[in-house]
């Protein structure tokens, strides 16, 4: 969702970098990319690490909250995310979400921008015992929505995302958003994008 449908990881790196410099920390791109994809308790205990503390990492917690608050916590759909989801819907392709993030914040982003209803089943982080990268959530979203794994395509923009859908077994395509994927994730994947708008635009072409 975040970084792929949602265009989320820029603004909230920016406000990560900016709570941080309030407190007199220097936080960079770097290491908030290396969260991206990750359940939100590893994340935070990464987090913690990089900013040397828990105490620090609270303050920056609160001061991201109040960042974004200001926003009403609504982040805009990415380019070609509501063309590809009227695509899906008019070809009977059933769709569900598979975030690290936890339900509420999934349900709020995704309704905020209208496109909740397209998807028949969400699957946080939060319901599997292992995050991404490893399989578990993937294999739960197949589940739910009643199809194998391998007749499933994963749209992934993070290299721990990707991979946890290459585990799982599924076909994936990445549209990197703030990460580039390593040659791994390249060699494995059925395409590299550089927005959901290249999708359609190929399927509707054939």
């Amino acid at each position: 969702m975040d970084g792929l449908l949602i265009d989320s990881e820029r603004i909230i790196m920016q406000a990560c970098i900016q709570a941080a410099k309030a407190i007199g920390i220097t936080y960079t791109q770097a290491e908030f990319v290396a969260l991206i994809g990750r359940p939100s308790t590893d994340a935070s205990r990464l987090m913690a690490v990089q900013l040397n503390g828990v105490e620090q990492l609270s303050q920056v917690a609160e001061g991201v909250d109040a960042i974004l608050k200001q926003r009403n916590y609504v982040f805009p759909l990415k380019p070609g995310a509501l063309t590809l989801l009227q695509h899906f819907q008019a070809n009977n392709v059933i769709c569900g979400v598979a975030s690290s993030s936890p339900i509420s914040h999934i349900q709020h982003r995704l309704s905020h921008v209208g496109v909740l209803d397209y998807f028949a089943s969400i699957t946080s982080g939060q319901e599997v015992a292992k995050g991404k990268p490893s399989p578990d959530i993937y294999w739960l979203a197949a589940e739910r929505l009643g199809v194998a794994v391998d007749a499933c395509i994963a749209f992934e923009d993070s290299e721990t995302g990707a991979r946890a859908a290459i585990a799982a077994g599924l076909k994936v395509i990445v549209v990197p958003d703030l990460q580039l994927p390593s040659d791994f994730v390249r060699e494995k994947s059925v395409q590299v994008l550089a927005s959901l708008d290249g999708y359609v635009s190929a399927k509707t072409s054939e």
